[in-house]
């Protein structure tokens, strides 16, 4: 209410300037209302009634099962082969074939030995541990083989890394072999232990005379050994000449100088290798005491089939001593191998002295134990100055080792 205005005084009538609509809508505007709200409301119910419904993510997971799976099938057609060539820049230079291995190779590798390994600190660090003697052994070998020697070697390693004996390496290869190996040489290996033999058409032998010298009792031994590749043939077969045979657990000789000699009544050596360049004569005599040839030297190697003796080293020009008393029966080059040789006679007894740089006696000369009989070197088959000493009963040789008072 103004407060400028008198309440008892009639108020003027406020006019709108808009015309006044009518109170009340038209009938089909009111219905078309009523339709429209029907249906949103029908909407909203129906939206509930779905959401009310829905199962629950987990509890469909746990409801519903998998679908069982089927192997997937290979397709029938294969896809056509790509040619390289269609494809490839024709100005490119054409690939290199890749490098093969023949069956001869490959036999050969897996007949190696595994190369050492050095540093076996590097391999405890890790926990590792290796021994390449254990390998070799559990490898099943069938043929021969061959092993080419490099600096250090000796036979007897080489027998160790193949889990062989030294003396099946000395029965089937050169006896040069069994005296000194050098660098390059080739060291044949059979496939377990045993000898090994090369046939003499001469002597007229089959297959069980050849195993009968060797100690077998089956020669079908010889003739089933797979790395003598023999038909099914009997024993009584002759084999042509030069034919190399493996003897599998046969026994050869000791491989030593056979130098024949001669021996009076009583069973005394009295000459060595007559006929010889080196060779004294019939000279009788001998026998003292024994005592140690090379008191100053080193014992680097013993004695077996494959070496007839021991080798003492020592620096070149050494003094060798006689090891007992007696006669010279041997003085000079021995073409067999032991170069510069000296063999004394001890009556049934003889020792020989090889690979001396030079010769203190000569033939006639009559020794005394100990009494200096030559000088340490390298003549013959030698890698290196040593003494190699010989022991020999009736010429058949013994264990040095084995004779009291010489020392080793």
């Amino acid at each position: 209410m103004n407060p400028f205005l008198d309440p008892n005084e009639s108020q003027p009538e406020l006019i709108s300037p808009h015309p006044r609509q009518p109170e009340t809508l038209a009938a089909w505007r009111r219905l078309l209302g009523w339709i429209s709200l029907l249906g949103a409301v029908g909407l909203l119910i129906a939206a509930a009634l779905l959401i009310a419904a829905a199962p629950s993510p987990a509890a469909s997971a746990r409801e519903t099962p998998a679908p069982p799976r089927t192997p997937t099938a290979a397709p029938t057609d294969a896809p056509a082969p790509i040619n390289i060539s269609e494809i490839a820049d024709p100005t490119d230079p054409p690939a290199a074939e890749l490098p093969t291995l023949s069956a001869e190779q490959s036999a050969t590798l897996l007949a190696m030995p595994p190369p050492p390994i050095d540093d076996s600190r590097a391999l405890a660090a890790i926990g590792l541990s290796f021994d390449p003697f254990t390998i070799i052994p559990h490898r099943a070998r069938s043929q021969m083989t061959s092993y080419t020697v490099e600096r250090g070697d000796t036979m007897d390693a080489i027998a160790e890394r193949f889990g062989l004996a030294r003396e099946t390496l000395a029965w089937c290869n050169h006896y040069r072999l069994a005296l000194v190996l050098r660098p390059g040489d080739q060291v044949t290996i059979p496939p377990a232990d045993g000898a090994c033999h090369t046939v003499l058409a001469t002597q007229g032998k089959d297959i069980r005379a050849i195993a009968a010298d060797y100690g077998l009792d089956d020669p079908y031994a010889i003739i089933d050994a797979p790395a003598n590749s023999l038909p099914d043939i009997p024993p009584e077969t002759l084999l042509p000449s030069a034919a190399f045979l493996f003897i599998p657990g046969g026994q050869g000789s000791i491989i030593t100088w056979d130098a024949p000699v001669e021996q009076d009544a009583a069973g005394n050596v009295i000459a060595f290798a007559p006929g010889q360049a080196g060779s004294c004569g019939a000279i009788p005599g001998g026998g003292t005491f024994w005592t140690n040839p090379l008191p100053n030297g080193v014992f680097v190697r013993g004695f077996y089939a494959g070496h007839s003796g021991i080798d003492l080293a020592a620096a070149a020009g050494t003094p060798i001593r006689a090891a007992n008393g007696g006669p010279v029966l041997y003085a000079g080059w021995n073409s067999w191998g032991y170069g510069n040789t000296v063999v004394i006679g001890h009556g049934p007894a003889s020792t020989l002295y090889g690979h001396m740089s030079r010769l203190a006696v000569r033939c006639g000369s009559y020794v005394n134990s100990g009494q200096v009989i030559g000088y340490v070197g390298s003549t013959g088959n030698s890698s290196g100055p040593h003494l190699h000493f010989e022991i020999r009963y009736r010429n058949q040789p013994q264990d040095p080792r084995q004779t009291p008072g010489i020392g080793w």
